[in-house]
């Protein structure tokens, strides 16, 4: 049995992740929320770097959507989600939460992080585009998941 059978909603088609691919580049996988040396090469090529990113659950052959967020800088973003502390976003410890939480009910499961970089000036519009094309599991308003 998947583990992961109650996020199926999410779950990429193969269309789904074929254009999820040609709009986002994969910039960290295997993501641990911690300063590992994948993540402090990330931080010295990405500082300042504005657009919008995507965290991607990885299980077996199936890739789930997570979370959608934008950012002025992708490394100060991460810096924001490793931190044990995160009083200013509530966003950055939900997927420290999730994370918890898949290594207890998928131990094999991996988040990856994908990019887009894009224009500040058109971060909130291509944030919203990005969220309504995919409808990611950490984006949806309360009572809006079944």
């Amino acid at each position: 049995m998947n583990p992961l059978a109650r996020f199926d909603r999410f779950l990429f088609t193969k269309v789904g992740v074929d254009a999820m691919r040609l709009e986002f580049t994969p910039v960290l996988t295997d993501a641990t929320l911690t300063r590992d040396e994948p993540l402090r090469r990330l931080l010295e090529t990405h500082k300042k770097v504005s657009g919008i990113y995507f965290w991607v659950l990885r299980h077996e052959t199936n890739e789930y959507k997570i979370y959608i967020g934008q950012t002025n800088s992708l490394a100060n973003r991460l810096v924001n989600y490793v931190s044990e502390f995160q009083a200013h976003s509530t966003n950055d410890y939900k997927l420290r939460v999730f994370s918890a939480f898949l290594a207890e009910l998928a131990p094999k499961a991996a988040l990856d992080l994908y990019f887009s970089e894009s224009d500040v000036s058109r971060l909130n519009e291509a944030e919203k585009d990005a969220i309504r094309k995919y409808d990611p599991l950490l984006n949806q308003r309360a009572g809006s998941v079944s």
